[in-house]
């Protein structure tokens, strides 16, 4: 399936499944798919903010092709903007796996099922931006 597809079918999967979760008072699912989204919301948080390091601190520009040289995404226009890109993507998805780890931790159900929607919600603009030239 293309990933321009994902954007349409991502959301209906993760509504219907928050719906079944939110239902269900006791449902196991609630309280260990949180475990899974951090995980990868702390794995895309990693790899962003490596990038921005490697690019704007470690000043290793010359491993990217950066410019019109490829069919490269908008944020390969100069190396400030894959960095600042970077470290926005790397902090968006750490905050929402701070908040979901909180929320587990507080045991609030509402802001559980907030911080998986950011999360998926980042991930879907990931999608569409890496899409975007």
């Amino acid at each position: 399936m293309p990933a321009v597809a994902y954007i349409y079918v991502l959301p209906a999967i993760i509504l219907d499944t928050l719906h079944t979760m939110t239902n269900n008072s006791n449902s196991k699912l609630l309280w260990t798919l949180p475990y899974v989204i951090v995980a990868f919301g702390l794995l895309f948080a990693f790899m962003g903010l490596s990038e921005f390091y490697n690019v704007k601190i470690a000043k290793e520009e010359s491993a990217y092709p950066f410019g019109p040289i490829n069919e490269n995404p908008w944020y390969y226009q100069s190396a400030s903007t894959y960095a600042n890109y970077n470290l926005t993507s790397g902090l968006l998805f750490l905050a929402a796996s701070i908040l979901i780890t909180w929320a587990t931790i507080k045991k609030s159900k509402g802001l559980v099922v907030l911080g998986i929607c950011l999360t998926m919600l980042f991930f879907i603009a990931e999608l569409v931006s890496s899409k975007t030239q």
